[in-house]
Parts: structure tokens; C-alpha cells; sequence
């Protein structure tokens, strides 16, 4: 009975380490429309597929994730909107890099802002207007 007691605190302890970035940093990610109408993303990464949402004006989506620890961690977005199209990185060193320089130490931050022109990324939220840390990324195809 001992041996089984160990076991399920190990088996738990196990389980919440699992579910928490102790070694790497923690990252949310959060997607924000600009365009009228509704925009559809479909986001993934090499071992993880979050699907398509329907994202609409004024509206976001939202999602967390532990960086791999080899420093490899990729996300990537595929979006509509009406006839267009356009495909791009999420998260990737070079965006970890863009969203890391306003922040400090602790849960790392991506803001993406889907406008009319494209698509700009932050390590600041989107409070309207013109954001002098959002770096442009890609346009819409």
C-alpha cells in the first residue's frame, strides 16, 4: 500500500510538471483584427494543431506554450480573409526576438494585429492607434 501511496505523488507531481514550463519560458500569443468581416486562422505547429477560428472584427484569439527548450519552437498561422490569403510565421526566434525587447523576465508575450495592410507584431497589446514597437511583417497576398 506504501509503494502504491509513492507512486500516485510521483504519477502527480510528474503530471504537473508536464503541464508547466519549468525548464523554458511560458509564451501567450494573441491574434487581433483590424479588418471588417471575419478573419480565419488556422494555427499549428510541428506537434500541435489548434485549428481553424473565426476571428471577427474587433475580436481575438488567444493561446499558450512552453518554448522548446533547443530553442526550435515554431508556430505558424495560415489566414483568410474574403479572397486573400497569406501565410506566415507566428512565433519563431526572429518573432521571439521582436516580442522579448519591452518585456521582463517571466510568461514571454507576442501581440499580432491583423490590419487592411497585413500583419504587424508587438511585445506590447494593441491599444489602438499607431504602436511604435509594432514591427510589420508580411501583407496580405
Amino acid at each position: 500500500m506504501h509503494n502504491v501511496f509513492i507512486f500516485v505523488i510521483l504519477s502527480s507531481s510528474f503530471a504537473l510538471i508536464a503541464h508547466s514550463c519549468t525548464i523554458t519560458a511560458k509564451w501567450d500569443l494573441s491574434i487581433q483584427s483590424t479588418v471588417y468581416g471575419n478573419i480565419v486562422a488556422h494555427i499549428k505547429s510541428g506537434d500541435t494543431d489548434l485549428g481553424n477560428h473565426t476571428i471577427p472584427f474587433g475580436g481575438n484569439y488567444t493561446w499558450s506554450f512552453c518554448a522548446r527548450i533547443d530553442g526550435a519552437t515554431l508556430y505558424y498561422g495560415y489566414f483568410w480573409w474574403g479572397s486573400r490569403f497569406q501565410s506566415l510565421a507566428l512565433y519563431d526566434i526572429r518573432i521571439c526576438d521582436i516580442c522579448s525587447r519591452f518585456q521582463e523576465s517571466g510568461t514571454g508575450h507576442c501581440y499580432w494585429l491583423v490590419t487592411p495592410d497585413g500583419f504587424y507584431v508587438s511585445g506590447d497589446p494593441y491599444q489602438g492607434g499607431v504602436d511604435p514597437h509594432a514591427k510589420f511583417i508580411k501583407q496580405w497576398s
